[in-house]
């Protein structure tokens, strides 16, 4: 069976392949996702280098000359998906790229990661090399804005202005930052939504969410996209415990790479020292026993209990007895402990009010969140529950495909079929375990 899904999940990629990069679904989201491609390189690493390294250098053509990452960069030719670069109108700002449409948001910066992947697992070792080169100084332009312009304090700990640079769209714990968000009467444009052509709106954001969305978007573009204006105005400023976690982990890839390459370490030692201190003093609540993310505008932690909270362990910032607690808590029931009657790890706590077992990403299994756990388990030498997520995963797909996320109690899949990334990242959990 797993030869044959192995296969098949090849074949899903193949399919969304568009010539330099792939899209996470031709229906639901046609253009090219940040770290959509990030994970779908690391499934490509498992047996295509040739992809894998040309999926991160076509992302990279959309960077900003400040040195952010877009979330989306758009292909022109393909007008199915809101909003799309009318709504972004990132021409306001001096930095986005004239000629590569994109968004004007950022999404976590796991590429790092993926690329050092690429080049350890690479059977073309010169062209590896070669790749190394051409990426590391975008890398290094990616991590310098986001502690230059997303640390305005200095702390190491870089924040996000937006739900859809969490990577984690609607989910709970965003409700309350959300909630004080007040749209005034005619500030937004009309929100002409496609997702629900393709998915039921029971399965997505509400219609409120998304005007709310929008709305982020227009205060950025009445910013003209300064970072220090953006610092003032916007009411949603997160310090997240995933992105900062993907964040010092792609720092330690980062730091491998300067070594191969002969450059100065200095400035990227300096990063891992700022945010693994501040990370675990500021995100960690020693009453829940949890990471959480931290409210800038509320000058408080949040903390609904999101799968998020379990990502620290790929970062590598937890001690042994944090690791210890985190892993405690994912044998409870709430998470789905191991072999209980769900499939690990559902994104938000079960036993919370307003868990749903199919809206999005609040309450499903989604693949990435499960891989990301999954290698921290293994890294903190958890093996046992590392090969039951293992496990679990490949189960969903066997049972359901490749879809975007899966009921936790069923494994029913939800949102769109034959998602790229839940493909690329069931090939490397495979090869991985094999």
């Amino acid at each position: 069976m797993p030869h044959d899904l192995l296969k098949a999940a090849k074949d899903v990629l193949r399919r969304n392949w568009r010539g330099s990069y792939t899209v996470p679904s031709p229906t639901l989201y046609p253009h090219q996702w940040s770290w959509d491609s990030a994970f779908i390189a690391q499934g490509y690493s498992n047996y295509d280098q040739r992809k894998a390294q040309a999926e991160l250098l076509s992302l990279f053509r959309g960077q900003w000359r400040n040195g952010m990452v877009p979330h989306i960069v758009f292909d022109p030719g393909e007008e199915g998906y809101f909003p799309g670069p009318e709504v972004w109108g990132t021409s306001l700002s001096p930095h986005a790229p004239r000629d590569v449409p994109t968004s004007g948001i950022t999404q976590p910066p796991i590429h790092a990661y993926v690329a050092w992947s690429i080049y350890e697992r690479a059977t073309d070792r010169e062209g590896a090399l070669a790749f190394l080169k051409e990426i590391f100084p975008g890398l290094m332009a990616f991590h310098r804005y986001l502690y230059r312009e997303r640390d305005p304090y200095g702390e190491g700990l870089v924040y996000i202005r937006h739900p859809w640079e969490s990577g984690m769209d609607n989910s709970p714990v965003w409700d309350l930052p959300l909630g004080r968000i007040r749209v005034p009467e005619g500030s937004v444009p009309p929100v002409a939504r496609k997702d629900t052509d393709h998915v039921p709106l029971s399965e997505r954001p509400g219609d409120e969410d998304y005007r709310r969305f929008i709305y982020l978007i227009e205060v950025f573009k009445a910013c003209g996209y300064r970072e220090e204006e953006i610092l003032k105005a916007s009411p949603f400023l997160i310090q997240g415990n995933l992105f900062n976690a993907i964040l010092h982990r792609s720092n330690r890839a980062l730091l491998m790479m300067a070594e191969v390459l002969r450059q100065d370490t200095g400035e990227i030692g300096a990063w891992l020292d700022r945010t693994a201190s501040s990370f675990n003093e500021k995100l960690w609540d020693g009453g829940t026993g949890f990471y959480h993310v931290f409210d800038m505008r509320a000058k408080d932690l949040l903390r609904a209990r999101t799968a998020a909270g379990f990502i620290p362990l790929f970062g590598g910032l937890p001690s042994k007895a944090r690791a210890e607690t985190l892993c405690r808590a994912l044998q409870k029931e709430c998470f789905c402990r191991m072999n209980s009657e769900c499939f690990a790890v559902p994104n938000y706590d079960v036993c919370e009010e307003g868990f749903s077992p199919h809206n999005y990403w609040r309450g499903p299994i989604w693949i990435n969140m499960n891989w990301l756990i999954y290698r921290g388990l293994g890294d903190y030498g958890y093996e046992r529950y590392a090969a039951y997520i293992r496990n679990s995963v490949m189960r969903l797909v066997e049972m359901s495909g490749f879809y975007e996320y899966f009921d936790p109690f069923t494994g029913r899949g939800h949102g769109t079929k034959d998602f790229s990334w839940t493909a690329a990242l069931y090939i490397d959990i495979v090869v991985d375990g094999a």
